[in-house]
């Protein structure tokens, strides 16, 4: 009888202890009920994905989104005369590696393991926002983490431009996570 017990109580122990990760995510909901659902859809179709990016990219896919500072944003755009959060991230990867990676921000996040706190991104870390705008998904801007705090994004306001990722009056309520895709 006792064995069981113990048995039970170390289970429960490491369930809850893989559930910490979720846990702080949806903190960042703030019992938000429609962002909540949306993060639950999200989670059922798989998280933490494994893909094999070579670290040497790292410089080539940064320096790659800067070519691209100051162009407008434009939801779908996907070139200099216009180009959205996500399209920044998938042409910096994919002009410089031959791993497929998906277009979409949210398919972005299913990849790598996340990293709930900025202060532990790594220069080359692909960084994920929630509710930056209305729509049926929990991510809803990507950017390219550059270090010393900043990230390199396509803002709808500004085009693409770097911004500190603890901005209080926008990004530091709207980071999500990170994940670190380029070892």
């Amino acid at each position: 009888m006792k064995l069981n017990k113990l048995i039970m109580i170390f289970a429960a122990a490491i369930f809850l202890s893989a559930c910490n990760k979720n846990d702080e995510l949806l903190e960042k909901l703030n019992d938000n009920v429609g962002l909540v659902k949306k993060y639950n859809e999200f989670k059922s179709q798989g998280v933490e994905k494994e893909i094999d990016f070579n670290a040497n990219i790292i410089d080539n896919v940064i320096d790659t989104a800067f070519s691209f500072i100051g162009t407008p944003n434009k939801y779908g755009g996907i070139d200099k005369t216009g180009i959205d959060a996500s399209a920044l991230v998938y042409i910096s990867i994919s002009k410089n590696s031959k791993v497929q990676f998906p277009r979409i921000a949210q398919e972005m996040a299913r990849y790598g393991e996340p990293i709930t706190n900025p202060d532990k991104l790594k220069r080359g870390d692909i960084v994920f926002f929630f509710d930056t705008y209305e729509i049926n998904r929990i991510i809803t801007s990507v950017g390219i983490f550059i270090g010393k705090g900043e990230f390199i994004h396509s803002s709808t306001s500004d085009g693409v431009k770097i911004s500190q990722i603890d901005d209080p009056y926008y990004w530091k309520d709207k980071f999500f996570y990170g994940t670190r895709i380029l070892n």
